[in-house]
C-alpha cells in the first residue's frame, strides 16, 4: 500500500466509522425527534476528531501485537 492509499484509507475509515457510531448512539440516547440532527452532527464531529488520529496510530501497534503472538 502506498502512503497515499494509507492516508485515504484512514480518512475514509474514520469518516464512515464515526458516522455510523454517532448515528447509532444518537438514535439510542436521543431518539428520532427535533434534537436528533444537532445532536448527531455534534457527536459525529467529536467522534471524527477522535477517530482520525486513532486510525493512523493504532493499526501498526495492533499489527505488531498480532505478529508477536502469531495471530
Amino acid at each position: 500500500m502506498s502512503v497515499r492509499q494509507i492516508i485515504f484509507f484512514g480518512l475514509f475509515m474514520s469518516v464512515i466509522m464515526s458516522m455510523c457510531m454517532s448515528f447509532a448512539m444518537t438514535a439510542i440516547n436521543v431518539g428520532f425527534n427535533s434534537y436528533f440532527t444537532p445532536a448527531f452532527l455534534s457527536g459525529w464531529g467529536i467522534g471524527f476528531i477522535v477517530s482520525l488520529p486513532l486510525s493512523f496510530f493504532l493499526p501498526p501497534f495492533i499489527q505488531k501485537i498480532m505478529q508477536k503472538y502469531h495471530i
